[in-house]
């Protein structure tokens, strides 16, 4: 039902507005004004669908909202377009701060992932507005870590962790990156639409029956993971889940792949970390989930300071444990610019 449902909707939603990314909303600066209400309409389908199920993220909604009030309010206080540019930015980082309590991690995300450009006048701009976004919504959403880990700390066996982890995990994410950017490139938006959109949903439907980890954005994958649940055939797990993302973005569902990116990255490092000990590595799984969930993100993201960030503000860690994951996402950037040069 939810698929016929989501179908139906971006069906007619497309045949009669543009879409418009986060991206060409800031390029336009509010100059070409985002219908509102089928942006909202957009943005409120993909939370209900996430709700419902659908094996995709639901982060970018805020984002949008964000960006597309920012925009039409900086164009009604006749600001020029660069200072509309970049407040259409700060709503973006607003909305994800607001919604995951995340401010530092949203202020990164606005400059490594959207592009702002760096500048001291900048970067007050997005902190205030990251910052006062949390404030204001921390009444109704609770201050919190979105995930529940206990303290994790780390030794020097860290830094091996971290090397073999970025070595292991980063080709991963790449794969993973490929298949989201050709989904987001080839998603369907005409006619077939209402048939091949339903068809994945039946799919996802059909394995929740007997594996009901496949719902969701992969905050319950990743929960069970954190707290040292067994997850049976855990590759075969997050093969799978990785594939429904592609498939329902692909055949015409939108959504973000932020979340989906953190619960494999939490997934693979925990993976990685397991197959070490049987060569006689024993390491800290706690570290190596959080190691993992950078070095996925960084890739998807291609924003490894953002990466870091996220990987201890969604689970509450303290940022002492900074050192591993930086020399982990480190490491993750050389191999993936290396790998894009040979492209």
């Amino acid at each position: 039902m939810t698929g016929v449902l989501a179908a139906g909707f971006w069906y007619v939603l497309q045949r009669h507005n543009k879409i418009l990314s986060i991206r060409q909303q800031i390029i336009l600066g509010g100059d070409r004004e985002p219908a509102l209400l089928a942006h909202l309409l957009h943005a409120g389908m993909q939370v209900a669908i996430v709700g419902a199920g659908a094996s995709v993220g639901k982060e970018g909604a805020p984002r949008e909202v964000g960006a597309l009030l920012a925009g039409r309010l900086s164009k009604g206080f006749s600001l020029t377009l660069k200072e509309r540019k970049v407040l259409v930015a700060c709503g973006a980082g607003a909305g994800l701060a607001a919604v995951y309590q995340v401010p530092f991690a949203s202020s990164l995300f606005v400059f490594e992932t959207l592009g702002l450009a760096y500048s001291w006048q900048n970067f007050l701009l997005v902190l205030a507005s990251t910052y006062l976004a949390t404030w204001v919504a921390q009444p109704i959403v609770g201050q919190d870590a979105i995930y529940h880990l206990s303290a994790v700390s780390w030794s020097v066996s860290g830094f091996l962790q971290a090397i073999l982890i970025a070595s292991l995990v980063t080709p991963l994410a790449l794969g993973f990156r490929f298949l989201a950017k050709q989904a987001g490139h080839k998603r369907r938006k005409n006619g077939t639409i209402l048939w091949t959109l339903p068809l994945a949903f039946l799919v996802l439907g059909s394995l929740a029956v007997f594996f009901p980890i496949f719902m969701g954005n992969g905050q319950v994958l990743a929960q069970a993971l954190l707290s040292s649940q067994p997850i049976p055939y855990l590759p075969l797990t997050l093969a799978v889940k990785g594939l429904l993302v592609y498939l329902l973005l692909r055949n015409g569902a939108y959504g973000g792949t932020l979340t989906p990116s953190f619960a494999l990255g939490i997934g693979s490092g925990y993976l990685v970390t397991l197959l070490l000990t049987v060569v006689g590595i024993h390491l800290d799984p706690a570290l190596g989930m959080l190691l993992g969930a950078t070095v996925f993100l960084g890739t998807t993201l291609q924003a490894p300071l953002t990466a870091i960030a996220l990987s201890l503000g969604f689970t509450g860690q303290d940022w002492s444990l900074t050192i591993p994951l930086v020399l982990a996402a480190g490491m993750s950037y050389v191999i993936r610019k290396r790998w894009e040069k040979k492209q």
